[in-house]
């Protein structure tokens, strides 16, 4: 059985029940049980399930070294300092979270810290991917220039797809900063929630895993979720006329790595946490359920993200001499 330290029975089972499955029906110990650590993994998972950990960790490094390549590139190619730094941080977003995800992979009990490390740097996606859009035109002014005469169209997706009736706006540079704000205060208030959540962690107050009513977890989430609802409607709808306007800058491939990398972050990651909690997904030691869905999703996780490294590499190796974007003459 798990030393006293380390069992920590499912609060939705009385503890009597967990006793009696363990005894009377030989459930593992494991299955009520934190993690292994990193130094117990290697010794209690078999030779098959390393070398997948090690095909993932090789893939994670290649990851890496694509994005070293082109982040060089991006530095001799691109002249603009504002675009060039800006598109440095943006594409690194695939190799970021796969490399986070490698840790989580070897370091079981790190769950938390790898998604809360994931959640901040892709808060912070949300107004890197928005300034790609700007600086794409040549900055605030510019964008501003091109589309002072032209209405835009607000009714995007995902808070007002539907409302057919919004009226169109003209862009003015206050709607710009307006919308920058919008994607600012997501990249705020993710690191501000997790800082509280570690400081809340640490005192036994807040756990992740508990999304009852009474939970801490569950009504941060609920504000995250409006803030990331908040933060993609402006790149909605400045994205709608970029993806023609900027086209020979990759920019609808650039917008589908960040929408990919979304839902593979949040969405899958529900999904799998929806299955274990259910019991769809077994129990396999040394993994718990909860710790063995956050094992498939790892594993599915550096997969993708190793086809998102590819396709945000050649989304941004776009050699740009321009200080700003050249404002083109048709019209919006």
């Amino acid at each position: 059985m798990a030393s006293s330290e380390e069992f920590k029975p499912d609060p939705r089972l009385p503890k009597k029940l967990v006793y009696f499955l363990m005894n009377n029906h030989s459930v593992p110990p494991s299955c009520f049980s934190l993690p292994p650590t990193s130094a117990q993994l290697p010794y209690l998972v078999n030779t098959i399930q390393l070398c997948i950990m090690g095909i993932l960790t090789i893939l994670s490094v290649i990851s890496i070294i694509i994005y070293v390549e082109d982040a060089l590139y991006i530095m001799k190619k691109v002249q603009c300092p504002m675009k060039k730094r800006t598109s440095l941080w943006s594409s690194a977003a695939p190799t970021v979270v796969s490399t986070i995800t490698c840790l989580g992979l070897w370091i079981p009990r790190s769950v938390m810290f790898v998604e809360i490390g994931i959640g901040v740097y892709f808060a912070v996606c949300f107004y890197l991917i928005l300034m790609v859009i700007i600086e794409g035109y040549g900055g605030r002014n510019a964008i501003v220039k091109k589309f002072e005469s032209t209405d835009l169209h607000i009714n995007t997706g995902p808070c007002c797809c539907c409302c057919c009736c919004l009226p169109r706006i003209k862009l003015t540079k206050r709607k710009v900063n307006l919308f920058i704000l919008c994607v600012l205060q997501m990249a705020f208030l993710k690191p501000l929630f997790n800082f509280i959540g570690l400081i809340l962690w640490a005192d036994g107050i807040y756990n992740a895993e508990n999304l009852s009513s009474t939970s801490v977890a569950l009504w941060m989430n609920v504000v995250l979720g409006f803030g990331t609802i908040l933060a993609l409607w402006p790149i909605g709808i400045l994205f709608r006329v970029a993806k023609d306007h900027l086209a020979e800058f990759n920019m609808k491939t650039k917008f589908a790595v960040f929408q990919l990398m979304l839902l593979l972050t949040t969405l899958q990651a529900t999904i799998f946490s929806i299955l274990s909690g259910t019991g769809v997904l077994p129990c396999v030691p040394p993994y718990a359920f909860k710790a063995r869905s956050h094992l498939m999703h790892y594993h599915l996780l550096i997969i993708e993200t190793f086809v998102l490294t590819i396709m945000a590499r050649n989304a941004y190796r776009k050699k740009d001499e321009e200080a700003g974007y050249k404002i083109k003459t048709q019209s919006a």
